[in-house]
């Protein structure tokens, strides 16, 4: 187990600290959305942080048709889909780009041993179920947990990843899904990896060099990897039943807010700009 201290009111962080960030980067659901919809709380606080003139980034395990309608929609420069599988952002001329962890013939290929795996497991429990966002998918194969019917016991989630695992797969879990992933020869991705790209290609930094100045603000465990790279790692109050996890990772948030989803997403935004006029 990995000693780490738990998260401390966001309130407290440092003003110094809060006032080196310009870049505000935030997972989806249960982050920015609460109970599948998004509060008029979180969009005006969007809106106050794009004024403020940072740089507002989704990090999401939904699926990179969601990335792009996010990006196109919403007052971002840029969304993380899939995981970190894929990013989109618009260049310095307007144009929409795109970045794969992997190529079109790769994906099409690991497609292949992601499907062989979903259909045993679709046949071996009886509660598993696909995301109907699967369609708009090209890196990741996700299972609802909560939106299309009634919760999956967590023992059958349990059972679920674990036979994902056994068929080669790596699985990541959010509020509402499981995604599992096959690595090609790219090797293994994460949020944190494609935050890293990204900023490589739009900012030319790294996310070791921004981590001063990025805020991340999360819920589950799939935000581990950002987490514990961001120095403004903020996360939502429903993120407590999974810092024992995060605290066993090493991926614990450094802070915490009192509200949770996007009414959270919304204090953190509120204490962000505290101070900046």
């Amino acid at each position: 187990m990995t000693s780490q201290a738990a998260p401390v009111a966001f309130s407290s962080c440092p003003p110094e600290l809060r006032a080196g960030c310009t870049r505000l980067f935030f997972d989806v659901d249960d982050t920015l959305t609460w109970h599948g919809r998004l509060p008029e709380a979180a969009v005006q606080a969007l809106y106050r942080a794009k004024a403020a003139g940072l740089m507002l980034c989704a990090v999401t395990g939904r699926s990179f048709a969601w990335g792009e309608l996010m990006v196109r929609l919403f007052p971002f420069d840029a969304v993380v889909a899939e995981t970190g599988a894929n990013a989109l952002f618009f260049d310095g001329s307007g144009r929409l780009r795109v970045l794969h962890h992997e190529e079109d013939r790769a994906r099409r290929a690991l497609k292949a041993k992601r499907d062989a795996a979903a259909d045993a497991a679709l046949a071996a429990i009886p509660t598993a179920r696909l995301a109907t966002d699967n369609v708009g998918r090209i890196a990741d194969t996700a299972f609802d947990l909560v939106e299309e019917g009634d919760p999956v016991p967590e023992a059958d989630v349990v059972a679920l990843r674990q036979l994902l695992h056994e068929h080669g797969l790596v699985t990541a879990r959010s509020s509402v899904h499981v995604n599992a992933f096959a690595f090609g020869e790219r090797g293994a991705f994460n949020k944190a990896s494609m935050v890293d790209r990204l900023l490589r290609e739009t900012a030319g930094t790294t996310l070791d060099e921004a981590a001063a100045t990025l805020c991340y603000v999360g819920d589950s465990t799939n935000d581990g990897s950002l987490f514990c790279r961001a120095a403004l790692s903020v996360g939502v109050q429903n993120v407590t039943p999974h810092l024992p996890a995060l605290r066993d990772a090493g991926q614990m948030p450094r802070y915490i807010v009192d509200a949770p989803g996007g009414h959270g997403f919304a204090r953190v935004v509120d204490i962000l700009l505290e101070g900046r006029g």
